[in-house]
């Protein structure tokens, strides 16, 4: 069972997809494999990690480098 993504530094950005609580490579791959839904179905703001208006491969990336 996933939990609510969360924030885990205040900056506004879920880094912790899963929820559980630590920033690690599920969170990466739960990005990755469902990035057209967090497109479509989150908020803009909190997926966006690179700050370019929209999700895409980039966000992944920038997340996998702030393990």
């Amino acid at each position: 069972m996933l939990m609510p993504p969360l924030d885990l530094d205040g900056d506004g950005r879920y880094e912790d997809v899963i929820g559980n609580g630590r920033k690690d490579f599920a969170d990466v791959m739960l990005f990755f494999n469902q990035m057209a839904w967090i497109a479509t179905n989150e908020p803009l703001a909190a997926f966006d990690c690179n700050d370019n208006d929209r999700i895409d491969f980039a966000d992944v990336v920038w997340l996998f480098t702030h393990l």
